[in-house]
């Protein structure tokens, strides 16, 4: 069982990306894990709709405030790769939001998205827990800032949806990897991480916590 989403989307973001990309970070708040891959990236843009969290972003090259759910200001073909780093569960309309990636990646550009995975049976439960309960757990179990934590609607976040949806915004899938991530949850308490890992490693792949996943627009570069 692949434990680390971080990993995952290294290999991903390896394989995916070529000297020179333009890369679109939708959802990209206050930091950025593309530090690592500058080498190979000309330009990052980064889309939020909290203009504070994107002006703290130093990483940028440049920053765009902007809804998601809306159309985007970049013209088509603009970027050789999309980057969402667990936003898909809060888009409140993903089909649209999926075809406007669409719109501005190159041909044969790149979507790599990392999201939770609703059809884990933690990942339903927590769903139903108020808001403000949600943020604690995060907050004490797992060591996430409170302002990083916002309402999820779950929209395009179990296998069956995310597939449905990226299908028809005209994406190929590449790479589909189901991590199991609940441990992370029990890194401040002693002795929950290992029993969170044994219970996810006994569920079927499909119902591990993360899914980290590769889409092309179609035609290799």
């Amino acid at each position: 069982m692949e434990t680390s989403h971080t990993a995952v989307e290294a290999r991903l973001l390896d394989a995916a990306l070529r000297p020179g990309s333009h890369v679109l970070e939708a959802g990209c708040g206050r930091t950025t894990r593309m530090v690592a891959f500058r080498d190979r990236i000309d330009r990052l843009v980064g889309v939020d709709l909290d203009s504070s969290a994107g002006e703290e972003n130093s990483a940028l090259d440049e920053f765009v405030t902007a809804d998601l759910t809306k159309p985007l200001p970049f013209l088509d073909n603009s970027f050789d790769l999309v980057y969402a780093n667990f936003v898909v569960e809060h888009l409140g309309d993903p089909a649209s939001t999926l075809r406007e990636w669409h719109r501005v990646l190159r041909p044969g550009g790149a979507l790599l998205l990392v999201t939770s995975n609703r059809a884990n049976p933690f990942m339903a439960a927590a769903r139903a827990l108020p808001q403000n309960l949600r943020v604690a757990i995060k907050h004490r179990s797992a060591g996430a800032d409170d302002r990083n934590v916002f309402p999820a609607l779950y929209r395009a976040n179990t296998p069956k949806l995310l597939s449905t949806a990226t299908r028809e915004a005209g994406f190929e899938p590449e790479a589909v990897i189901y991590v199991g991530t609940l441990h992370a949850y029990g890194a401040r308490i002693p002795g929950a991480g290992a029993v969170l890992r044994i219970a996810e490693q006994a569920l079927p792949e499909r119902r591990r916590s993360t899914i980290v996943a590769l889409y092309r627009t179609g035609g290799r570069p």
